[in-house]
């Protein structure tokens, strides 16, 4: 509360304190090392059809039920189902037990009755010392289930009752709730990602004098009427698309950052530039432009490799992995060799804005394209 008496600081101050609980988790290895870890227990689990069965009170059963969800639904693309269930959704069953044994005894006897070895208990507990959790990890310990526990700052009586721990570095209850519900979306992200994706090699296109012609000197493209695609850009993406590549474009774009365009007349000139490229029999999976100056030393930006990684991200976040190490890069200019070297890619520079009249003895795309595709039949030939 301000010296007027207004409420509205409380967002920001209270922000602060979530971002703080973020970076603290940030800062510490060891608890990302350990989301990994319980990531892949639920994965090995899965494959060996065993369940993931999830339990806290108030607030975090509200959690256990989300992540519960999440793992049973779907969390960023449509797959399988996997068997997770949170243990307090029976409300006639949680009221019975509580009233004819104890709340204490609620989750330790579903556990008794559905939990087998190899199983994964999530228990949550923002104090870790709530009875009822500690009764269910014993319960799941004697079961011999993995046991996970999700908690706030230590010591409490839950960490040595669990397998892993994930202790978020708070005392503060909303705040450890927060950052519990955080770890749980990333634990259900890999899991999902290593049970379901489709690996799928790409060749990743520099756009200016690869796909259409650069402008002279320092102009860029600008408007639509400036774009002109090069001789073979059409037939060589088709090609890729046929032989099962994704196709997706990186280009450094600093004539945002510049100020002479604005963004979304970039992005008009791209999809103009993929629907073209559709109406020639032929596909583009996605686009990816750095907008920032030179100066900004920024990581999307070309030889860096940021917009490869975003593009990793989003086609995982879609089902489908990217394997690297059957991937192109393509482009025009040194910048783009070493960015592709340095993001894992096979990397092969072409003649700029090529043609066969221009550059007799360069490579343009095309060419390019079919000594890709010759080469890998010839690989698979050998093996």
């Amino acid at each position: 509360m301000n010296h007027d008496g207004k409420m509205t600081d409380v967002f920001p101050s209270t922000i602060h304190e979530t971002i703080a609980g973020l970076q603290g988790i940030l800062a510490d290895s060891r608890i990302m090392e350990t989301g990994g870890r319980v990531s892949e227990e639920i994965v090995r689990a899965c494959q060996k059809g065993r369940k993931v069965l999830l339990c806290g009170n108030g607030g975090s059963a509200a959690d256990a039920q989300h992540i519960a969800a999440e793992l049973s639904g779907r969390f960023f693309f449509d797959r399988q189902p996997l068997f997770a269930e949170a243990l307090h959704v029976n409300t006639s069953y949680l009221t019975a037990v509580a009233n004819d044994y104890s709340y204490e005894e609620i989750f330790a006897r579903l556990i008794r009755a559905q939990g087998r070895s190899g199983d994964v208990l999530i228990a949550l507990s923002t104090s870790g010392n709530s009875k009822n959790i500690l009764r269910a990890l014993e319960e799941a310990n004697a079961a011999g289930m993995v046991t996970v526990g999700f908690t706030g700052q230590g010591p409490n009586a839950m960490e040595m009752l669990c397998d892993y721990l994930l202790a978020v570095p708070s005392k503060v209850t909303p705040r450890i709730q927060e950052c519990h519900i955080i770890l749980g979306h990333i634990i259900c992200e890999i899991v999902e990602s290593r049970l379901f994706t489709v690996h799928k090699p790409a060749i990743f296109l520099d756009r200016d004098g690869v796909i259409n012609k650069k402008m002279d000197g320092r102009d860029y493209v600008t408007k639509w009427s400036q774009f002109s695609f090069l001789p073979g850009v059409f037939e060589a993406i088709k090609l890729f698309n046929d032989h099962g590549y994704l196709v997706i474009v990186v280009t450094n774009q600093q004539c945002i950052g510049k100020e002479i365009v604005p963004a979304e007349t970039i992005r008009t000139i791209h999809e103009r530039m993929a629907k073209s490229i559709e109406e020639n029999g032929a596909h583009v999976d996605g686009v990816y432009m750095c907008p920032h100056l030179a100066a900004d030393e920024c990581s999307c930006r070309k030889p860096g490799t940021g917009l490869f990684e975003t593009a990793l991200r989003d086609f995982r976040r879609r089902g489908i992995s990217i394997d690297m190490t059957k991937s192109y890069m393509i482009g025009d200019s040194e910048t783009d060799i070493i960015a592709g070297k340095k993001a894992g890619l096979y990397a092969l520079q072409i003649a700029r804005n090529y043609s066969p009249q221009d550059c007799p003895d360069g490579t343009g795309i095309l060419e390019t394209a079919q000594r890709i595709v010759g080469s890998n039949k010839t690989r698979r030939t050998a093996t």
